[in-house]
């Protein structure tokens, strides 16, 4: 079974944080927050707020939930999306979220990046939805930045979320960036896999999740690499989707296969063709996806140009497919 797209991560080390601000050789030393040992999940939830109280004091309420939207961090630059929630409220998608990264070493915490996180909402959606269902906790969408990671091992990211009536708001959360992965990343040649295809319903219905089906099937990705054109391809599995995204996220790309289906292929490969989910399809492997949904635009000469893990719209994929294809 592929792990959850929702990847909840934590430390579990003694850490102390040191908040870097820029500072003139006159002002205090950076402030340390000393974190006690975490070796049990109750520690950690106990002491899961520290950094975020010493970035943040002006904070109010509650810590919020943190959730990243992916499983895979790797060194360099990379997308980074989060999903916030109240505890006591719910999902929060109003406000204004900047994303602090610190990165742990040994017993210190350093600051890295303060980058600004607009919210991206899911599938086709141009904003945050009114209609949702707040009482089911329900996540229309997430916030992204573009941190860069200079070295593997454990990091943490404090959300600092400025409420519309001016109140401040933060939570964090720890996370594990790797030194590389075999996942394809920009530049790297995608991987010719042979898909399985289908062009009328019924078939596509063998091995398609979706109800109903898209008309993504009918080019195998190994033919789409290698015929002059970019190619967008989803990884997805709409009816067995741990993540609960892909289902908004073939949405997206339903969308964007109609504005732009003449100038690019669009492949959606079944995570789980026959809707068994100790089977998937052989490309899962191939391409060494270790959650679900995943979508890589590649460019005409069959290199990968980006890779987005997790749900994801067409806010955020519709400029990077019309760079894709001009």
């Amino acid at each position: 079974m592929l792990i959850a797209a929702v990847l909840l991560i934590g430390v579990a080390t003694a850490v102390a944080f040191v908040a870097m601000r820029n500072r003139s050789p006159e002002q205090a030393a950076a402030p340390t927050v000393a974190v006690p040992d975490a070796t049990t999940a109750a520690a950690l939830q106990a002491n899961e707020a520290l950094a975020a109280r010493a970035l943040v004091p002006e904070a109010v309420g509650q810590p919020l939930q943190v959730y990243p939207a992916g499983a895979l961090h790797v060194v360099g630059q990379e997308r980074f999306a989060v999903g916030l929630v109240d505890p006591e409220s719910g999902p929060i998608e109003a406000g204004t979220v900047d994303l602090l990264f610190f990165k742990l070493v040994e017993t210190t915490g350093t600051l890295t990046e303060t980058l600004a996180a607009p919210f991206l909402p899911y599938g086709i959606r141009e904003a945050h939805a009114e209609d949702h269902d707040e009482d089911a906790g329900e996540i229309t969408g997430i916030y992204v930045a573009r941190p860069r990671f200079d070295a593997p091992g454990n990091w943490g990211v404090v959300a600092r979320v400025t409420m519309p009536d001016g109140s401040m708001r933060a939570g964090q959360r720890a996370f594990a960036v790797e030194a590389e992965n075999l996942l394809p990343g920009p530049g790297d040649a995608a991987i010719s896999s042979q898909t399985l295809t289908a062009s009328e319903p019924e078939e596509i219905a063998k091995i398609c999740t979706a109800d109903p089906v898209d008309n993504m099937h009918a080019l195998s990705l190994d033919e789409a690499v290698e015929n002059g054109k970019p190619t967008v391809v989803l990884f997805a599995t709409p009816a067995l989707c741990a993540s609960r995204t892909c289902g908004p996220s073939l949405e997206a790309t339903q969308e964007l296969q109609r504005r732009y289906g003449k100038d690019a292929n669009f492949i959606h490969v079944e995570i789980y063709p026959g809707a068994d989910p100790e089977r998937p399809a052989a490309a899962v492997a191939e391409w060494d996806l270790p959650s679900e949904p995943w979508l890589f635009l590649i460019d005409s000469e069959g290199k990968v140009v980006e890779r987005f893990e997790g749900g994801i719209g067409l806010t955020e994929l519709d400029p990077a497919v019309r760079a894709l294809i001009r």
